[in-house]
């Protein structure tokens, strides 16, 4: 502790400088009332304050490579005694060097000899309980720092996996459809194989720390929606409703596709017609709110799949943020509503 108030850059080394000034002057007045002048007891007091910092140094460059256990504690009082008795001895001897004209002094002082240990000793032991307690806090911080970096390395992973996922997700389903309009209608098989490879190049760089505008997402949104449309033609029809304000919210990448995509897939299956899907965005409570919907008919079965989109999303969102509210379905007159809830970020 006394190393690091030492090499701060602040000035946190002169206040402790003015403590040991005003202890050396309080300890130099209280020697006074025995009567004695004062330049014997602020030599003394000097003295014996230089040699309490020089036994503080000691202990915690002991404590510093060992540190005692709990049933270890006898270590810690036999080293109070030990530095204690030679404080004694040692102030003893530098008093009769600098005050060898004052014997009444020196008198003085050999009778407080077991007084002046027993309150070095106090002091010497305290600071070693303050030395142990010091330094396991700070072993606990870093135990607590080490985890949450363990932890926010494991949600990265974590994060990151999904991610790969995702993209082979909708990978895998628009070349199922490239494969089924190769033989039928070759050029919109090649036209979706282009749009596919423009979309790819643009999500495939980006990570969860780099957030889009919505503006941004919507231009991402609409590279994916060209794919489908290839797929779907006239039956798919999708319309975005952005607010002024929400234009500039931000989202995490790769976060809405998948919810569009698992609205295209539900809500055009067993449906001959065309299909509206509507995108909602909006800023409340300094949250980004996005909705989604789609037709969806119980009687008319369910297209395949195991819900790994919306899993996805739903596991992504406890990630970065720690809740598992943020992302809701429901269904009303024969509608799929999806809401998602982004907070958004001071940075």
């Amino acid at each position: 502790m006394l190393r690091n108030l030492i090499s701060r850059n602040n000035f946190d080394w002169l206040k402790a400088l003015a403590a040991v000034l005003l202890w050396i002057v309080a300890l130099a007045y209280l020697i006074t009332f025995y009567g004695f002048p004062l330049k014997p007891a602020l030599i003394d007091a000097s003295i014996h304050s230089v040699l309490v910092l020089f036994g503080f140094w000691l202990m915690e460059n002991i404590f510093k490579y060992y540190l005692p256990r709990n049933s270890q504690v006898w270590m810690v009082v036999n080293l109070g005694w030990m530095l204690a008795a030679a404080l004694v001895f040692a102030g003893n001897y530098l008093l009769r060097i600098f005050m060898a004209d004052e014997p009444e002094y020196q008198n003085f002082a050999n009778h407080i000899m077991l007084l002046k240990g027993l309150v070095a000793f106090i002091l010497f032991v305290s600071w070693a309980a303050l030395l142990v307690f010091n330094a396991k806090i700070e072993d606990q911080l870093k135990t607590k720092e080490r985890q949450e970096i363990i932890n926010q390395m494991a949600k990265d992973a974590e994060l990151y996996h999904l991610r790969q996922q995702l993209q082979p997700h909708f990978l895998f389903n628009s070349l199922n459809s490239i494969s089924s309009l190769i033989k039928s209608q070759p050029e919109k098989a090649r036209e979706m194989v282009l749009q596919l490879a423009e979309f790819l190049r643009g999500t495939i760089k980006k990570d969860d720390q780099n957030w889009l505008t919505v503006a941004e997402e919507k231009d991402y949104l609409n590279l994916y929606l060209d794919i489908e449309k290839v797929r779907f033609g006239h039956r798919l029809r999708v319309e975005f409703q952005i607010g002024e304000p929400a234009l500039a919210a931000k989202v995490p990448p790769l976060m809405i596709q998948p919810l569009l995509e698992n609205s295209i897939k539900h809500g055009l299956y067993g449906v001959t017609g065309e299909v509206l899907i509507t995108i909602n965005f909006e800023i409340k409570n300094n949250y980004l709110n996005v909705s989604l919907t789609n037709p969806f008919d119980l009687e008319a079965g369910q297209a395949k799949g195991t819900g790994f989109g919306l899993d996805a999303v739903k596991r992504r969102l406890y990630l970065m943020f720690g809740r598992n509210d943020l992302l809701e379905t429901r269904v009303e007159e024969k509608v799929f509503a999806v809401n998602l809830k982004i907070p958004q970020r001071n940075d």
